[in-house]
């Protein structure tokens, strides 16, 4: 998509630029008709914008990202999940909050341990690894 290709050229200035005047312009981007005043729309391109947005400028500190993502308002749901994934693989299960880590299921009866050694027979299933 070039509008995504130019866009993902001027994420570096974004990320320098203050992060309200970069939320209105990431909210604004690819969407026909929209000013980003109302944040984030649902649209591929300004969510992934913006979702990588919140990685780059918090990649080593998961809750920061996180932050970040939902400020600006808007279908933050969708960046914030897509910033926590990008974050959570950079920083892995240590830096993820504890707290908040022990929570997850997978609604049923696998919870956090269960998913901690299914995470792990899976890696030891991939190529190269022991």
């Amino acid at each position: 998509d070039p509008v995504l290709a130019q866009a993902l050229r001027t994420l570096p200035a974004w990320l320098v630029a203050d992060p309200a005047d970069a939320a209105v312009a990431i909210a604004a981007t690819g969407v026909d008709g929209a000013d980003g005043r109302f944040g984030i729309a649902p649209h591929v391109t300004p969510s992934v914008l913006w979702a990588l947005y919140a990685a780059l400028r918090h990649p080593g500190d998961y809750v920061e990202a996180i932050a970040t993502a939902i400020e600006p308002g808007g279908d933050v749901d969708t960046t914030a999940a897509m910033a926590g994934a990008i974050v959570g693989a950079a920083v892995g299960l240590q830096g993820l909050p504890h707290a908040l880590a022990v929570t997850v299921h997978d609604r049923g009866g696998a919870g956090f341990d269960a998913l901690c050694g299914l995470a792990r027979e899976l890696a030891a299933l991939a190529p190269g690894r022991p």
